[in-house]
């Protein structure tokens, strides 16, 4: 089946299974407003702990996002994947993987982490090749597996320097253990953690298993995309106090991040496949995710890994009908660089808003420069890119100049919001750095990629075009569109 057919396959209504209820997708919903009722109702603090599981507030607010995804991708799936052959084995491995999400979220031991970690690196691969006998789907399925499984290795070695390191078994005992530690083992196991994030993440140069992974049925993508790639973000998060003791691990980390959020972005525009495009959107909002971790805002990279997965699954899922669109006419107009001027107020007051919002400029105000001034200068950044969208529908200067700040204002300081309430309800406190010159790189690279897009360089540059449409195509054997008795893909 090509791309093409499986994009109306998952755009049409199918017919409902007769005598199939959807009683799992109704319990898994169940679950995620008990786990919203809970982290609502749980007082801020240790949590509780349940063996090697500790729930607290963190770990509720992503087992709520797990539980609901997870109920989502299985009521589109249960008519997407009607009449599949192996239709009970990806119900399956769909629960086997909601099942270690979970996991993931809650294990405060090191060795139950790394089992529900491994579980992933195991089953996601199959539901990548969920169609057996197509080899394209063979070879994504081989390459996720080895890039997985390699990651999983790299973890385990990591938790077991920082076991014979700190003899905590547990992440929550990382911080008393550290300052005794031996600190050349407590480097290796940060910078392997670095490497661990690149690969689950799918940071360039490790993007190329997710960008493979087209073969995977929409559900699958669906839920890979929204739940598991990020699941690098938990372990930073897990594992703050070492990323704090180890500043190379903390710059490493930011520059991988950095390098997938300028290659992600430019690459998903070179895409010609709505779900390509989409997983090399992935890959830059991963890196995205890895650089707020790494400049010690865990609330606002939480944040993002929520809101990031519940916007790109219901990307996923709507994939197919993006086809009835898109020999549409689109109307377009030629941002020129003096019409660009326009854009500036919005962006102004974008980062107002967010700042006002968050106060992460109030150190900066206060004399001590940290690295929330880098937040708020990539929220400025986010309302170029609304009014930039704004201007080539060719709206009129005063509608550009009045109401655009307005809206962006808002926008930030929603954002902003978001980012107060997942701080207020995890309990998970922010560690700004101090300024360091290397973190100005980032939004200075953003701001000269977004002012070659916005003005049309990067189509116009064949040179460029083409690096970054081959910086993101994946292994030659797994793009084959024949199928071989497929029903999905």
């Amino acid at each position: 089946m090509t791309g093409f057919q499986t994009a109306i396959r998952s755009a049409q209504p199918l017919p409902q299974a007769s005598g199939r209820r959807p009683g799992l997708r109704h319990l898994t919903g169940a679950a995620a407003l008990a786990a919203a009722a809970a982290l609502v109702a749980l007082p801020v603090g240790d949590g509780i702990t349940l063996g090697p599981l500790t729930i607290d507030r963190a770990a509720l607010f992503l087992a709520t996002a797990v539980l609901g995804l997870s109920a989502l991708v299985q009521g589109f799936a249960w008519r997407y994947m009607d009449g599949d052959r192996d239709r009970r084995g990806f119900d399956l491995r769909l629960g086997i993987l909601t099942l270690a999400a979970l996991a993931l979220a809650a294990s405060d031991h090191m060795l139950a982490f790394l089992v529900a970690w491994s579980v992933v690196a195991l089953v996601l691969p199959r539901a990548i090749g969920h169609v057996r006998g197509w080899a394209a789907a063979d070879a994504a399925a081989s390459l996720a597996r080895r890039s997985l499984i390699g990651g999983t290795v790299l973890l385990g070695g990591g938790l077991l320097l920082l076991w014979l390191a700190t003899g905590a078994d547990r992440f929550s005992a990382l911080a008393a253990g550290l300052p005794a530690a031996d600190p050349m083992m407590v480097t290796l196991a940060a910078l392997g953690f670095v490497a661990v994030v690149v690969v689950q993440c799918a940071l360039p140069p490790a993007h190329g298993w997710l960008m493979a992974s087209m073969t995977a049925p929409t559900p699958v993508s669906a839920f890979m995309h929204a739940g598991l790639v990020n699941a690098g973000g938990i372990l930073m998060l897990r594992t703050l106090p070492v990323f704090e003791a180890v500043p190379a691990a903390t710059v490493a980390a930011f520059a991988m991040g950095s390098l997938a959020m300028l290659i992600g972005t430019a690459a998903s525009r070179a895409q010609a496949g709505v779900k390509r495009g989409l997983a090399a959107s992935t890959s830059a909002q991963m890196g995205y995710m890895t650089v707020q971790a790494a400049l010690g805002f865990p609330g606002a990279a939480l944040a993002h890994l929520v809101l990031h997965g519940l916007y790109k699954a219901s990307l996923f899922l709507g994939a197919g009908s993006a086809l009835a669109g898109a020999h549409a006419p689109r109307a377009s107009v030629p941002v020129t660089a003096s019409r660009l001027m326009f854009a500036w107020p919005a962006a102004i007051a974008a980062g107002a808003g967010f700042a006002l919002v968050t106060g992460k400029l109030d150190a900066t105000l206060g004399g001590r420069v940290d690295t929330g001034a880098i937040l708020v200068a990539i929220a400025g950044l986010a309302g170029l890119q609304l009014a930039t969208g704004v201007l080539r529908t060719g709206a009129r200067t005063m509608v550009v100049l009045l109401a655009l700040p307005v809206a962006a204002l808002i926008a930030g300081g929603l954002y902003g919001a978001v980012i107060l309430i997942v701080d207020a309800l995890t309990g998970v406190a922010a560690a700004p750095q101090p300024l360091a010159l290397y973190h100005l790189l980032l939004p200075v690279a953003l701001l000269m990629g977004w002012g070659g897009i916005a003005l049309g360089l990067d189509r116009r540059a064949a040179a460029a075009w083409t690096f970054f449409a081959t910086a993101a195509r994946p292994a030659a054997a797994t793009t084959s569109s024949v199928t071989k008795g497929a029903s999905h893909a």
